[in-house]
C-alpha cells in the first residue's frame, strides 16, 4: 500500500466535468485536482473509463470525438495514473454493498482509493462533495 500526501482518486464524474464543464466544480475542488496532478498524484480507477464508454453509449455525455480517442486521451493527461482493478480491489468493494447499493463503479473506485491507495476519494453526490480532508 502506499499513502501519498497531496494524492486523490477521481470520481468518474468529477473527472468528466473538469475535462467537459469545469464550470461545475468549485475552486477549491479545481485547485485540489491541479495540486495533486502537479505532483503525479492524480488517480482514476481504470473502471472509469468503462463507465465513460457506458455513459457516451447512451448519450448521456457529449463527446465530440470517437469514444476510443477520447479515452486515450485521458490516458494521456500528465500527472494521472490509472489504477487497474485487482482481485484485492474487487474482493473488497463487496464489503461496500450497503455504501453504494446501485452503483457497482463507484465501489470500485472507493475500494481502490481507500484500502489500496490509501487516498482521498472525490466523489460528487447531488452537489455535496465527500472524500475531502
Amino acid at each position: 500500500m502506499q499513502n501519498i500526501n497531496n494524492g486523490l482518486v477521481l470520481d468518474t464524474h468529477v473527472l468528466l466535468w473538469s475535462l467537459l464543464q469545469p464550470e461545475e466544480l468549485s475552486e477549491q475542488i479545481k485547485h485540489k485536482i491541479n495540486l495533486a496532478q502537479e505532483n503525479s498524484q492524480l488517480f482514476l480507477s481504470s473502471i472509469s473509463l468503462w463507465e465513460i464508454a457506458i455513459l457516451n453509449f447512451k448519450k448521456r455525455i457529449n463527446i465530440y470525438k470517437p469514444i476510443k480517442d477520447f479515452l486515450n486521451s485521458i490516458t494521456n493527461i500528465n500527472g494521472l495514473s490509472i489504477k487497474d482493478i485487482s482481485p484485492e480491489i474487487a474482493a473488497e468493494s463487496i464489503s461496500l454493498m450497503d455504501d453504494f447499493h446501485g452503483a457497482p463503479a463507484d465501489r470500485i473506485i472507493c475500494s481502490n482509493s481507500k484500502n489500496v491507495l490509501e487516498l482521498p476519494y472525490l466523489l460528487e453526490i447531488k452537489k455535496f462533495l465527500t472524500g475531502l480532508s
